[in-house]
């Protein structure tokens, strides 16, 4: 049994994520075996490098491979895993923030973030709003390969928060920026399944730089709060459901 391609009309990465589950529940990959290099998985799949990373991301969020730096990723010992809840227990404690924890970064950041997009509408430069386009156009591309997007979606935040122009909003936010970067990969991992999830932020952030680039802080302000709102509506629901 081996890797297949991979259909470029999937999700890249989530196809690529169940063909490796598969080959580990069927025992063709054993608990302790070494995943064949980057290269050698994007040959098999047929697919870009940066989507066998995002699946190798995933696998080793959910505890099911180890990255071992200057090794290469290997299979865990998960025989005794029963349920999509241990993965996600075990998930949380890879990367240090609890369920409860994101829901607070989310709460502070619904006090910040809007305020940052209404002040970025009326600070932001001809070459921040340019950035910002920049920023967005590879979170794009990101979704049309499958990937998930998660460094484009951070930075697109921060700078916002840069285009402020006010140093204490940006040095307040840059000191959660570790939190953030953990809760932002908590919520994408668990809107992974739903394909309308993925989309809707991409039209949110369309609209926040739109209303930056009209300089409209009232309409800015609306449409941050709403995409941090929709955020945390779908990490609540997904939650549910991964722990049901």
């Amino acid at each position: 049994m081996d890797f297949t391609p991979v259909s470029q009309k999937s999700r890249v990465y989530m196809e690529i994520v169940e063909q490796i589950k598969e080959q580990i529940k069927s025992g063709y990959l054993k608990a302790g075996s070494p995943l064949p290099s980057e290269r050698e998985l994007a040959e098999k799949f047929m697919v870009s490098r940066s989507s066998v990373r995002e699946a190798v991301t995933i696998l080793e969020s959910l505890g099911i491979l180890e990255v071992k730096h200057g090794k290469g990723s290997y299979v865990r010992d998960f025989h005794n895993t029963r349920s999509m809840k241990n993965y996600f227990d075990t998930f949380a404690l890879l990367f240090d923030i609890e369920p409860s924890q994101t829901l607070q970064v989310l709460e502070v950041r619904k006090i910040l973030e809007p305020q940052a997009a209404a002040l970025a509408a009326k600070n932001a430069t001809a070459e921040d709003i340019s950035n910002l386009h920049e920023i967005h156009e590879e979170m794009k591309k990101g979704l049309d390969w499958g990937e998930v997007g998660l460094d484009p979606d951070y930075r697109f935040h921060f700078q916002i928060a840069s285009s402020t122009g006010n140093e204490i909003l940006f040095s307040t936010l840059n000191a959660l920026s570790d939190l953030m970067r953990r809760s932002l990969r908590q919520t994408t991992w668990l809107s992974l399944t739903d394909k309308q999830r993925t989309t809707n932020p991409i039209l949110e952030h369309e609209q926040i730089i739109e209303a930056i680039e009209k300089k409209d802080p009232r309409t800015a302000y609306d449409w941050m709060l709403k995409h941090l709102e929709e955020v945390e509506i779908n990490f609540r629901k997904n939650l549910k459901e991964e722990l049901a």
